[in-house]
């Protein structure tokens, strides 16, 4: 298409309405495309747009390489970088929305003058250089790094904006990123701190090299590990021997130390031991692994009979009450309508809402620290009481769907036997038996939900039913073979969860 007879992409403003996103404020602006903040209203959710400029008329071209790069940075999984969650290419517009990360850019802190002690910034390169060797073994090409795509927030833990691009990796962009972040940590670094000698050196060889050649990402990675480790040792037995040598200044103070300790055990012992009989400790939720790729190729199916599949990612562990509680709270702010799109064009007009059985109990039991039917409990546990509908909703909100049998087995099936995954009981999510590759509770905790229905060739008279897949902390034979045939998607257990399932990439 010729440029002057291309569209004119339309002009994104603050406080414009976009879909199902409310455009906010201006973060950043270069020569091809604009990022703005905005809030995602279905969910509530705050989160980045990134449009190209509606300036001046774009070629088909320009257009396809922009949805080109989207797709790349949607193949990119990673927990430090950013997800991509929609593309749009209508009505005008030409733009993806993408998680939005928190803190100040490294940009903003250098500016700011910002003093970073060794160990902190060691744990930042380890970081940064972790997940570059991760994106680089991958084989995803890249665009180059700036100052402004790494965040880093008040704790001073980073992650980076997607900076996946179409195409193929190149070299030299990994070294220029190595540079910027060798010359912008070299400025930052506190000086006169222990380490700071050891970690001026690892910033000085990302900028100029070593013996003449760049270093590697696994390289830096290691180095950085390295140094932390032993700053991290360094600040524990600096430790120790103050310790030792305010021991030794006084003999009597040491013998005086003794017995104030004692009187203080005694009373922090009759303290504990009221303050247990009448407090009920609370767990925390935990951040959580997400998703696991299982590849594409032949794994032994259901029946015995091997399946060919192609790649898909799988959640690591089943849904937890915690993550299901956002879900609720999402769909309580947003209208019926809304709601619908999220829900299986099936579902009942008698079914209103996704709430799960027994769930006021189960919530409070989950933060306040009670039992929920004399089990332990807490958000880190698999929801359960929960139908088909709910799961399916579920996992649309969350921009995934419900695994197949076939997919879920595979999951089993990759890098290990099935049938020597042993279930653990009820359990978190997190602390269960998990397979080579990292996907927990197959083998038990709670049985899970499938997406289709299928026919059983056992009996053939029989139609077509949905399939619950694994055993449960209720019914633990056959671990990770079981599975049971249902007719009704309203069935809700106390030991019947889920957990989602993706595709690897937009075009599958």
């Amino acid at each position: 298409m010729d440029k002057n007879n291309a569209p004119t992409l339309e002009i994104l403003v603050s406080g414009q309405q976009i879909g199902d996103y409310l455009i906010g404020e201006l973060l950043s602006k270069d020569q091809h495309t604009t990022t703005w903040s905005a809030t995602q209203i279905s969910v509530q959710r705050e989160v980045a747009i990134c449009s190209l400029h509606g300036t001046h008329h774009h070629t088909t071209e320009a257009t396809e390489a922009f949805m080109a790069d989207v797709r790349s940075k949607a193949t990119v999984d990673h927990p430090l970088v950013s997800s991509v969650l929609e593309a749009v290419q209508e009505q005008g517009h030409c733009f993806y929305a993408r998680e939005k990360l928190h803190g100040q850019s490294l940009q903003a802190h250098y500016e700011e003058g910002l003093s970073i002690t060794p160990i902190h910034l060691a744990s930042i390169m380890r970081n940064i250089a972790g997940t570059a060797q991760s994106i680089e073994q991958q084989n995803i090409a890249t665009q180059p790094l700036t100052a402004h795509d790494i965040m880093i927030d008040d704790k001073l833990e980073c992650r980076l904006v997607n900076q996946a691009v179409a195409g193929h990796p190149n070299t030299e962009v990994a070294t220029q990123d190595k540079k910027l972040l060798g010359n912008l940590f070299l400025g930052m670094l506190t000086s006169g701190e222990p380490g700071a000698t050891r970690t001026a050196s690892l910033l000085d060889y990302m900028i100029n090299g070593y013996e003449g050649q760049p270093l590697s990402w696994e390289q830096i990675h290691r180095l950085a590990n390295e140094i932390e480790h032993q700053l991290s040792e360094t600040k524990k037995s600096a430790k120790r021997n103050s310790s030792n040598t305010a021991r030794k200044r006084s003999f009597y103070t040491a013998i005086l130390a003794k017995i104030a300790i004692a009187i203080a055990i005694i009373a922090i012992a009759i303290g504990l031991t009221y303050y247990i009989s009448n407090h009920k400790t609370v767990t925390p939720e935990r951040e959580l692994i997400d998703l696991v790729k299982i590849p594409n190729g032949q794994y032994p199916g259901p029946m015995g009979t091997p399946i060919k599949l192609q790649n898909f990612s799988i959640e690591a562990h089943e849904v937890t009450i915690g993550e299901y509680a956002k879900f609720l709270k999402a769909f309580s702010v947003i209208t019926a309508e809304q709601r619908r799109i999220y829900q299986h064009p099936e579902q009942p007009p008698t079914k209103t809402d996704h709430t799960p059985e027994d769930w006021a109990t189960l919530y409070n039991a989950a933060t306040t620290g009670e039992t929920w039917n004399t089990m332990p409990i807490d958000l880190n546990y698999p929801v359960v009481g929960v139908d088909w509908w709910d799961a399916y909703a579920y996992a649309e909100w969350k921009g995934r769907r419900l695994p197949t049998r076939e997919e879920w087995y595979a999951a089993c099936a990759a890098g290990a036997d099935p049938t020597t995954l042993t279930g653990t009981g009820w359990i978190a999510v997190d602390q269960t038996e998990k397979t080579s590759h990292g996907i927990y509770a197959m083998a038990g905790n709670v049985s899970e939900w499938t997406l289709k229905r299928s026919y059983d060739s056992a009996d053939p008279s029989q139609p077509a039913r949905f399939i619950i897949c694994g055993a449960s902390y209720l019914k633990p034979k056959y671990g990770a073979r079981a599975f049971e045939w249902v007719s009704d998607r309203n069935l809700r257990r106390a030991d019947l969860g889920f957990r989602t399932c993706t595709n690897s990439s937009p075009e599958e």
